[in-house]
């Protein structure tokens, strides 16, 4: 099988969830047997093409970026997905990862006639709470188009399949729900200690956030639930790794309160920073006011972190109350104050918690079992395009005999 995903970011262009998403299942899926293509933007000092394996990354320019018009310089890099993909020959599949791919993925399925796929990782009507301005009816337009072209549609859990239902319209039959997986971060080389005493002193307990600072991930809830607990307890260390809008607007926030000596804001951390963190920290808290899967939950998991999570999205189906960390109400500063408070004053439960959360992400949350489950998909619907009369007229492959992917490039993965 010659599988095409189509995503405007992978590592190490990383923007959100989808990039690691990408990666983990192209690179389970070549490790199953198929031939798999990525082609993604370009990133700064890494080669337009790489192979390893079954394994080949494409990057295509995307040229004025940032643009004024958004849409105008996405439909550009998808014209340039098209060509890339053109080149690369002939495939099975055209799997597409959301609208910033939706153009570039249906042309390529009338263009070949190949059954399209796309993952819906998120929709603009659920980010926003509804369609307010020009930009954001476009995107949700983007969204049902590549829903209505798409043979099926994979959602990363029910509650996501249910918005795609009520904000497109896409029946619940023609969705497959295959939650994301993750990619098991590699064990820091310093000891716990010593990666804690850069961030809190012997006797604080850390705190961790990773995400976008911005609304839905809910770090406005969070610094609020902080200062709270700062006014009755001095143990505490907030370290918030990521970047967006609100970083600046929380520095000063914290700064005027008199307390900006209680936070870090690291901006941007790399794969190794992260694992230290998690290591690192005591708690792990995630209170977005949105989030379809919310893959941080099973990282800090994965570390044998104790998690608290907003009760929405994703995160309800991903963490078990009081089995392997805690639920709190969306928005509520006062509840995931009590909540960290109490993981931080009964370290045994939390410990419990986070060896339970461990063993759930390793068992259910493997990419080699989700990419399994994503070839399931594949062949149901390769087997009902055989039978359909939409089927090419010809079967004559670009490369015969299954021949690997195209080398065009000289970088390996």
């Amino acid at each position: 099988m010659r599988v095409l995903h189509l995503s405007w970011e992978y590592p190490p262009r990383i923007v959100g969830g989808l990039s690691r998403h990408v990666y983990g299942l192209s690179r389970a899926l070549a490790a199953m047997g198929a031939e798999v293509v990525v082609i993604t933007l370009e990133s700064p000092g890494v080669p337009d093409s790489e192979v390893s394996g079954n394994l080949e990354v494409v990057r295509v320019r995307a040229s004025g970026y940032p643009s004024p018009d958004f849409p105008a310089w996405v439909h550009q890099f998808n014209l340039r997905m098209v060509e890339a993909a053109l080149d690369a020959g002939d495939f099975d599949i055209v799997h597409a990862h959301d609208w910033l791919s939706a153009s570039a993925g249906i042309a390529l399925k009338h263009a070949l006639r190949r059954p399209l796929i796309s993952t819906i990782h998120s929709t603009e009507c659920g980010r926003r709470g509804g369609i307010r301005d020009e930009l954001q009816r476009h995107i949700a337009e983007m969204e049902w188009w590549l829903a209505y072209e798409s043979w099926r549609v994979i959602a990363c859990s029910r509650y996501m399949m249910r918005e795609l239902g009520g904000c497109l319209g896409v029946p619940a039959d023609k969705v497959d729900v295959i939650p994301n997986g993750f990619t098991p971060l590699a064990q820091p080389g310093a000891d716990r200690a010593s990666i804690r005493r850069r961030y809190a002193a012997d006797g604080e307990r850390i705190v961790l956030f990773v995400g976008r600072m911005v609304h839905e991930k809910g770090v406005s809830v969070l610094v609020d639930a902080a200062l709270e607990l700062l006014r009755r307890r001095w143990d505490l260390k907030f370290v918030l790794a990521g970047d967006g809008p609100l970083r600046p607007v929380l520095q000063r926030r914290v700064e005027e309160a008199g307390l900006a000596r209680k936070f870090y804001f690291l901006g941007f951390v790399s794969d190794e920073e992260l694992a230290e963190l998690y290591a690192a920290a005591d708690v792990a808290a995630f209170p977005s006011t949105y989030e379809p899967f919310g893959i941080v939950a099973l990282e800090a998991m994965s570390m044998g972190r104790p998690v608290v999570v907003s009760d929405v999205g994703g995160f309800s189906e991903v963490v078990e109350h009081g089995v392997s960390g805690l639920k709190v109400p969306c928005c509520d500063p006062g509840a995931l104050a009590s909540a960290i408070s109490w993981l931080v004053d009964h370290p045994e439960e939390a410990s419990r918690m986070g060896a339970e959360g461990a063993r759930i992400a390793r068992e259910r949350y493997s990419w080699d079992a989700l990419a399994g489950r994503t070839m399931e998909t594949y062949r149901r619907v390769l087997a009902e395009y055989e039978r359909s009369g939409w089927r090419a007229r010809t079967c004559a492959r670009a490369r015969p005999g299954g021949a690997g992917p195209a080398r065009r490039g000289t970088g390996t993965l």
